[in-house]
């Protein structure tokens, strides 16, 4: 980008004294323009998010401690079981009971994690948050995560202004890439539900419906 900026330069030429006593000459004004050139600003580059390979989680027995990254404590967006809350809890929308939870330390903002009370102690389900720039990176980021599963559709609003998109994808070992998970975007945050259900995605829409008001 050219900017022209006007220097004033002025210059008072005094006469020499004559014998004649001749009137000093007037001051003379002139104007000189100089180029400056300065560089066109970039505009930011939107970051590209590319979902994380598919794994499943270790179960957690009651002899253990929590893997690194979680703590044993409750959920901050959902009860874990009908003693907790009667109504909105996670062993009645997953279907299965909740024996331990634990707070995904490592997430902005931090996510949950839920796990079965028997043998093999496997996580039940799960909430994965993340945090974008922009709102429209994270509405990309849930389009991607979807697509990067199996079977995925969409779920249009399931809250007034959240849509969600459900996909099959690992989480309990034993099923492979069988298991459905809920994706959503709300504002910057994108936020997965993983659930160990295999045969319907309904649990995981119930839970993502639940927490969606949370962020």
């Amino acid at each position: 980008m050219c900017v022209l900026v006007p220097v004033i330069l002025a210059a008072t030429l005094v006469g020499a004294c004559t014998s004649g006593g001749a009137d000093a000459p007037e001051p003379s004004t002139s104007t000189i323009t100089t180029t400056i050139t300065r560089p066109r600003p970039t505009p930011p580059t939107p970051s590209v998010f590319t979902p994380p390979p598919a794994q499943s989680v270790a179960p957690l027995s009651p002899s253990n401690h929590p893997a690194a990254g979680e703590v044993e404590k409750a959920c901050p967006y959902v009860a874990s079981t009908p003693d907790e809350n009667p109504d909105v809890n996670v062993a009645d929308m997953e279907g299965d009971h909740v024996y331990r939870t634990t707070v995904l330390t490592t997430l902005q903002p931090v996510g949950c994690r839920f796990y079965f009370y028997a043998p093999p102690f496997e996580a039940i389900a799960d909430i994965q948050p993340r945090t974008f720039a922009t709102a429209q990176e994270a509405y990309n980021a849930m389009v991607k995560t979807g697509q990067a599963g199996k079977n995925y559709s969409g779920r249009p609003k399931i809250i007034p202004g959240v849509d969600a998109i459900v996909y099959q994808t690992k989480f309990f070992g034993d099923d492979g890439d069988q298991d459905w998970a809920c994706v959503f975007a709300k504002g910057k945050v994108m936020v997965v539900v993983h659930t160990q259900q295999t045969n319907i995605s309904y649990n995981a829409v119930q839970i993502a419906t639940a927490i969606a008001p949370k962020f």
